[in-house]
């Protein structure tokens, strides 16, 4: 796969995002946001540390080239998360940060796909709409949660109040991450693997791939700066993503009161990776150095 395009902006000290690639793989790691007084990890916020160890680990360690199944990666890498956070001090799993996690790999003709989080996947054929992929545990979830908060705002409840509310609800819901009573997401927790969305499509040359947090997804959603998938897509393929992030930020910067466009925080870590995928058959056509 060759990156085209890849992007990460934040307007925190330090990135909770991070973003990597390999020839044949592509990921993105979402740290969630502290929403208490975590203490630093490494001189990082706890997301930050979590998603830059994850995406270190991606990147040196051969689960690429050894074809073991996504989610195996996945339970390994948890693993290695566990243990950096043991010496680094985290020693409790109620401590422990967490992340959304998407992959992609290509293997044996397929693109396999691994999302455990919130972090959309979009993929596009040569001539066919573009496949929006979400982890089921999440799709809707924040919508619905957001509609409460709508509801309230729309009765003109004061947005400071209905804010604070919305916080309390998603710091009692977090405490039930990696828990049969929540959702599943990256952290300390092996099991966490199992509840990972695996799926595979088929891998046709110049097929289009985009990895993304959701805070880059946010200009589909909640802001409909694009109106589908495919458009978004058509913007990064233009050669248009930063120029869209810039447009979202305006947006979010314009609605600072989450007001017209309720969310849970006025911005986020937004990042994004654009690639298009070259099969071998693909390379032999268009040259060596395709």
């Amino acid at each position: 796969m060759r990156v085209v395009q890849s992007l990460s902006r934040s307007d925190k000290t330090h990135n909770e995002d991070a973003v990597g690639a390999r020839p044949d793989a592509l990921w993105v790691i979402d740290g969630a946001s502290p929403l208490g007084d975590e203490t630093a990890v490494d001189g990082r916020s706890p997301a930050a540390w979590l998603a830059a160890t994850a995406s270190e680990y991606l990147a040196r360690m051969p689960w690429v080239e050894a074809g073991r199944p996504l989610r195996t990666v996945v339970r390994e890498l948890i693993q290695h998360l566990r243990q950096a956070g043991r010496r680094a001090g985290l020693d409790s799993t109620a401590a422990f940060p967490t992340a959304a996690l998407s992959l992609v790999r290509l293997a044996h003709g397929h693109l396999e796909l691994c999302l455990l989080g919130d972090s959309p996947v979009l993929v596009r054929a040569p001539g066919r709409t573009a496949t929006k992929f979400v982890d089921p545990q999440f799709d809707g979830v924040e919508e619905h949660l957001l509609e409460a908060v709508r509801a309230e705002l729309d009765q003109g409840v004061d947005p400071q109040v209905v804010h604070a509310r919305a916080r309390a609800g998603n710091q009692e819901r977090r405490a039930c991450r990696n828990t049969p009573a929540g959702l599943w997401v990256l952290a300390d927790i092996p099991a966490a693997a199992e509840h990972a969305f695996v799926t595979s499509v088929p891998a046709a040359s110049e097929t289009e791939v985009v990895v993304m947090s959701d805070g880059y997804a946010r200009a589909l959603h909640p802001f409909g700066l694009v109106t589908d998938a495919g458009m978004l897509l058509d913007e990064i393929a233009a050669g248009r993503g930063e120029a869209l992030l810039d447009r979202l930020r305006a947006a979010e910067e314009a609605d600072s009161a989450r007001v017209g466009f309720p969310r849970f925080s006025v911005s986020d870590d937004a990042t994004m990776l654009y690639a298009r995928l070259q099969t071998d058959a693909g390379r032999a056509s268009d040259g060596p150095d395709s």
